[in-house]
């Protein structure tokens, strides 16, 4: 109590500089709601449990599904969308909705960084940024390791000319190892921080490490992938029941609870989704032996990840306390998402949704996760790291967007037996932090106007589970959805993306959203659809208004040439300066094309069986500019300016595209090698498509 009554008196008595507590914030990438021990989890990590056993854990907290956006809401205490990356970090925002898609912060919001920056303190920060230009070194830390590519989402871990230090004028401090492995060298780069700042005597210090473990490419060294192997070869079938009946022992669900059957694999074509698009993912003894090892190699690799973030937290832990810091350091503990189950239950080889399966067998076991590789572990693994929650990474369910949340401060925060149920969200953790440090959130910086902090402080929430009033946690992801208000959870089913509906659960009895309650609390899910909808406007969510359930989202567009077995040719007159997006594409995941531009350089995908072919001009280009696309069953050319580009090709369209002919953008599926919608950002003065028929002309509106 004592412990709870400092914290609260931090809301009304500011701190000395020598009292004001260091903060360590550390962020897993890709990590499930229960591969934590400290969750049910059977991955051995006894420094965060540690953490949460000294602190507090909570079992409702919230993150905004995909990785981008949730670090844009985690650095400023805003929605992603109010920051300014509502999708990704390379998309851009869809035409008259404003700077919610921009793809990187907007100078309208203030970072944790900056904030505590301005209020003294020194700042650090190692790992994973990913939220595109000015990077780290122009949004309020003094000092940064990390991705050289601050796009970048999966990097090799092996190479180390991956990362950078920065400021360029600071020489990197650390020599490169023989055996180096990033997520190791990301705990070394923090010991040695701490050093640096411990050196700023006047000074309380701010480290964010944000691993990129355990997100793909799964990647370890070969003894520690050993270790687990064994495990992994029980299958997701005995080890999902293991983690449930924990969590019933720990608290985590209720002892009469029943683990749900295994998620369905996300729509997607057959290749990426093993064979198992749309369907449940398969029992493990239902698999032939050769895959199953295969699976569990892949699984031990991604334990192993884990195992090395943790015991790297171990080090800190041992660094801390032997510099009398551990009692006045806040740290925080989480995940950017859910586990992630791209793209099918038997993972992938090879770059994203690039990468085809490859079964390993024999001697090629042993290379897995090893440099030069990059594989995922794919959805069965996935779904035992979100028991017993429902889905995955990019959704809007529970297994998509539910994080640990491990909160350590043994002079703020009294031992919490078993976990925090108040519902909190991502937003909460910038002001959490600064009600620790007695910092405040500016109202302007720099010249502009700070959008105001959307969360709340946790501190209160540890002793009083009552003292956050109920509240709407809102979440919107590249056509996911969800809410949560009190008990309730409306989700916007992507199961099916051809039937969308809205999904309603009353949480207190069914967390794994196996009972979809709409059509008996139609009142309530109207309630809380216009919530959602007031929510979305308000943040400038894409789009902000919702149809009815049961509509199927259909757009009539330009009609779309008949191209199957036909070699076409496609003119455009476009304008505009540093000109990115989809100018026209025909097709999606299975076939198609698309006349694009990424970073003004003007480009043509095709895309036959899934397998994308790309011819690019070499040169940037602007103003007024003439394209010219050609495709034959020998050449795929490109005309840009004056200047023509050729590749051998992929062969002629072979069936006429599901998808239609959209201009400006490209709908439903990506008939390119990019994240949908991708608009372009020009203008578009006119366009022409030819078969071996004579088409009519079009006229740009």
């Amino acid at each position: 109590m004592k412990q709870s009554l400092f914290a609260l008196l931090l809301l009304m008595f500011p701190l000395r500089a020598s009292e004001r507590p260091n903060v360590l914030l550390i962020l897993a990438d890709d990590l499930g709601f229960s591969d934590l021990s400290c969750y049910g989890g059977e991955i051995p990590t006894p420094n965060l449990d540690r953490l949460a056993n000294g602190g507090a854990k909570f079992s409702s907290f919230y993150t905004s599904a995909r990785c981008c956006p949730s670090r844009a809401s985690l650095m400023t205490g805003i929605h992603p969308h109010q920051a300014g990356i509502g999708s990704f970090t390379h998309a851009k925002q869809p035409p008259g909705k404003g700077l919610a898609y921009k793809g990187t912060l907007l100078p309208s919001c203030a970072t944790l960084a900056e904030i505590l920056l301005d209020e003294g303190y020194s700042t650090w920060m190692v790992g994973k940024w990913h939220m595109a230009q000015p990077g780290p070194i122009g949004r309020g830390f003094q000092n940064y390791y990390g991705y050289k590519n601050f796009l970048a989402h999966s990097e090799d871990q092996w190479t180390p000319s991956n990362y950078v230090r920065l400021p360029e004028s600071t020489k990197p401090e650390l020599p490169v190892k023989n055996d180096f492995y990033v997520t190791d060298v990301f705990t070394d780069y923090s010991l040695e921080f701490l050093k640096q700042a411990r050196a700023q005597k006047d000074k309380p210090w701010f480290l964010y490490l944000a691993h990129s473990s355990p997100h793909f490419p799964i990647q370890a060294p070969k003894e520690s992938i050993d270790r687990h192997v064994e495990t992994y070869r029980k299958g997701w079938d005995v080890l999902r029941a293991g983690r449930f009946e924990r969590q019933k022992k720990l608290g985590l669900v209720r002892p009469d609870s029943t683990l749900p059957p295994l998620s369905e694999v996300p729509v997607d074509r057959d290749d990426i989704a093993n064979g198992f698009s749309g369907k449940k993912n398969p029992k493990w003894n239902d698999l032939p032996a050769d895959r199953r090892e295969d699976l569990a190699r892949r699984m031990a690799t991604f334990a192993a990840m884990v195992e090395h973030i943790d015991q790297g937290i171990g080090r800190i832990i041992d660094d801390l306390e032997e510099n009398g810091e551990l009692d006045n350091t806040i740290i925080a503990f989480l995940s950017d998402n859910g586990a992630c189950y791209e793209w099918g239950p038997f993972g992938f080889d090879g770059r994203s949704r690039l990468g085809k399966t490859t079964l390993h067998s024999g001697e090629q076991l042993a290379d897995i996760g090893q440099s030069g590789t990059h594989s995922s572990y794919g959805s069965g693994w996935a779904n035992l790291g979100n028991t017993p929650l429902s889905m995955y990474k990019h959704f809007c369910h529970e297994g998509g967007i539910a994080s640990p949340l491990i909160l350590h401060w043994p002079k703020g925060i009294a031992k919490k037996e078993g976990y925090v149920k108040t519902p909190s969200h991502l937003v909460d953790i910038v002001p959490t932090i600064l009600n620790a440090t007695g910092a405040k959130y500016p109202s302007e910086r720099n010249g502009h106007k700070i959008t105001p902090v959307e969360g709340t402080a946790l501190l209160p929430a540890i002793e009083n589970p009552r003292a956050i009033p109920e509240r709407v946690l809102a979440f919107e992801h590249q056509e996911a959805r969800g809410l949560r208000k009190g008990d309730w959870k409306l989700v916007w089913g992507k199961r099916q993306p051809d039937k969308i509906t809205w999904e309603l659960y009353n949480l207190a009895e069914d967390r794994s959203e196996q009972t979809n309650v709409a059509q008996n609390y139609a009142t309530i899910k109207d309630q809380l659809v216009e919530d959602w909808n007031t929510w979305a406007k308000r943040v400038h969510a894409s789009p902000h208004l919702m149809p009815e359930p049961g509509y199927v989202k259909k757009s009539p567009g330009p009609k779309s040439p008949q191209i199957a077995n036909r070699p076409i040719t496609i003119t455009a007159t476009v304008e505009g300066h540093d000109l990115n997006g989809v100018v026209l594409a025909q097709g999606g995941k299975e076939h198609g094309y698309s006349l694009h531009f990424i970073n003004g350089i003007s480009s043509i995908d095709v895309r036959i069986n899934g397998e994308v072919t790309r011819l690019s001009a070499d040169n940037k280009i602007s103003g007024k500019i003439d394209l010219k696309a050609s495709l034959t069953a020998s050449k795929l050319t490109l005309t840009a300016m004056g200047r023509t580009f050729e590749t051998k090709s992929p062969g002629l369209i072979p069936v006429q595209p599901k998808d239609n002919l959209s201009i400006g953008r490209d709908e439903r599926t990506p008939a390119g090698n990019y994240e949908i919608p991708n608009p372009f950002n020009g203008k578009i003065l006119g366009y022409n498509i030819l078969n071996n028929q004579t088409p009519p002309t079009r006229t740009a509106k």
